[in-house]
């Protein structure tokens, strides 16, 4: 072979190799592009309230809880959904105790890792709020709530679907939730 047939096969064969060479340039520059922050993919919004009774108190001289895994970091969002909910409350004579939102995505199934009570900025209330995903969604509370003098602690993990309104029960302190995804 000559080194002009030598020439015109190389020079045939560039074009798919220049587009080949390109497709990886743009690939890898693909790669290195940092990355967009994303926004967390639920929104998860409580409210919490108690009902006058004193019945389930905790003893007086029961030692606080110690409360692990309360290491997530919310990201705060609006409280949209659960506010036609606390009006009903204040007007039915239950006393809101305070109501938090925020966005957050699910932990690992059975890490019991929560979004601390202290982050979500309500008074008077220690614990966490337990937001994970295993085969299904789980949302649960184990929180305590000091009111009038008294503690109540309110612990319950259950199966969820996103937006449906849920309802954590204790005699004397309730917890009502909503759990949406994608906005």
């Amino acid at each position: 072979m000559t080194a002009a047939a030598l020439a015109r096969m190389a020079a045939m064969k560039s074009p798919p190799g220049i587009a080949r060479r390109l497709a990886l340039s743009l690939a890898l520059l693909f790669a290195a592009l940092p990355a967009l922050p994303q926004t967390p993919g639920y929104s998860v919004e409580i409210v919490v309230f108690r009902n006058g009774s004193d019945a389930g108190a905790m003893e007086a001289g029961m030692a606080r809880p110690a409360f692990t895994g309360d290491d997530v970091v919310p990201t705060p969002a609006e409280s949209r959904k659960l506010g036609g909910a606390v009006a009903r409350l204040n007007r039915s004579g239950l006393r809101v105790i305070g109501q938090a939102s925020w966005r957050q995505d699910p932990t690992a199934w059975n890490s019991r890792r929560g979004v601390p009570a202290a982050r979500l900025g309500l008074p008077g209330i220690s614990g966490k709020v337990i937001f994970e995903r295993g085969q299904y969604l789980h949302l649960g509370v184990d929180l305590v709530i000091e009111d009038g003098g008294k503690r109540y602690r309110l612990n319950e993990v259950r199966r969820v679907k996103a937006d449906e309104i849920h309802y954590f029960d204790h005699p004397a302190v309730g917890v009502i939730a909503i759990l949406t995804s994608g906005t």
